[in-house]
């Protein structure tokens, strides 16, 4: 039995098909290619509907049989969908589970879709908002299209003026910001933020917080601490209503992962247990992962440092998850 409905969590965003095709061309032969659905919002609330959280994803189908199989399937998760629908497509991308969604190995095919050519009218505010406790949104979703910034803008506005706690996830597709300033589009937003995901170089780039200490590209480098701790100062200096600061730090060498969290709160910077494996199945939606596992914390009143290590070490599991959300192996009240 979900929670009670006033601890809604509300996510905006695309939602999307995601074709996995083997990286050595083998599905050419078999005709055959692994397909998910994603989508970072998607990704978050699916894992929050799992966890038995009361979940709204307010996105775009298209009129046709994919979308209403797509709104069939989110409903079976137990998530309520606000659907925009017309007559558009749904967006894709392309990557293999070896490959990185920040880097060149994915290729997206999302312009024009439904949502970007949404002008996100159909739903009031009322309709949107009744029972949220919690509004989740990341930067992938203002680089899309302007309607769909300037509805992140109105949620986030609608939001703090209904006590409702915003949470922003600094993901950065170099590929999405094409001829776009971030900076300046993602400061707009961050008066209404209160909690903040993403790590050192997302913040550099979206906020224009640099890095001032040397690094020295390992997962071990002390001065990676020290950055986390005066970037999520800086941060709170600029936009006081911030409250949390996450980092995450996943250092990749072919196939081995190093990986660990940080949480700034209170004045403190907690650091999250480190974790290696030699080899990962899925590279897609641990960041996501590790979001919903701290707004999951967040709404359970859960001590700060058990926020940090349940996130971190979901985040860590989703890597040997196939697919962009997790699955029934990562409960996060048995870890």
């Amino acid at each position: 039995m979900q929670d009670s409905v006033s601890h809604t969590i509300l996510c905006f965003g695309e939602l999307l098909l995601h074709f996995a095709p083997d990286s050595h061309g083998e599905w050419l032969n078999d005709q055959s290619m692994k397909t998910f659905v994603g989508g970072a919002e998607y990704n978050v609330a699916s894992a929050l509907s799992q966890w038995q959280n009361p979940v709204k994803l307010l996105s775009a189908l298209p009129e046709n049989f994919i979308g209403n199989q797509l709104e069939n399937q989110l409903k079976n998760k137990g998530i309520e969908v606000l659907a925009e629908k017309n007559t558009g497509r749904i967006g894709t991308f392309y990557l293999s589970s070896d490959g990185d969604m920040q880097n060149a190995s994915v290729v997206y095919d999302r312009f024009p879709s439904v949502f970007t050519q949404s002008d996100f009218s159909q739903f009031t505010f009322d309709e949107i908002f009744s029972g949220v406790k919690w509004l989740h949104i990341s930067t992938i979703t203002p680089a899309l299209s302007e309607n769909a910034y300037q509805k992140c803008v109105d949620l986030m506005q609608e939001a703090a003026k209904k006590n409702i706690i915003v949470s922003l996830d600094l993901n950065y597709r170099a590929a999405l910001w094409k001829d776009k300033n971030p900076s300046k589009l993602i400061r707009k937003m961050m008066p209404f933020v209160n909690v903040l995901m993403g790590n050192i170089w997302s913040i550099q780039q979206f906020l224009e917080i640099s890095i001032e200490y040397e690094l020295n590209g390992n997962f071990d480098d002390k001065n990676l601490l020290k950055q986390a701790e005066k970037s999520a100062l800086e941060i709170q200096k600029q936009f006081p209503n911030v409250a949390t600061v996450a980092n995450t730090f996943r250092f990749t060498n072919g196939e081995k992962v190093n990986y660990y969290a940080t949480l700034f709160e209170n004045n403190e910077l907690l650091i999250s247990e480190k974790y290696y494996s030699g080899r990962v199945k899925e590279r897609v939606g641990s960041g996501d992962s590790f979001m919903a596992a701290l707004i999951h914390g967040k709404l359970k009143g859960n001590p700060s440092k058990k926020i940090l290590e349940y996130a971190t070490k979901v985040a860590f599991k989703k890597l040997f998850v196939k697919g962009d959300t997790i699955d029934e192996s990562i409960n996060i009240e048995k870890l």
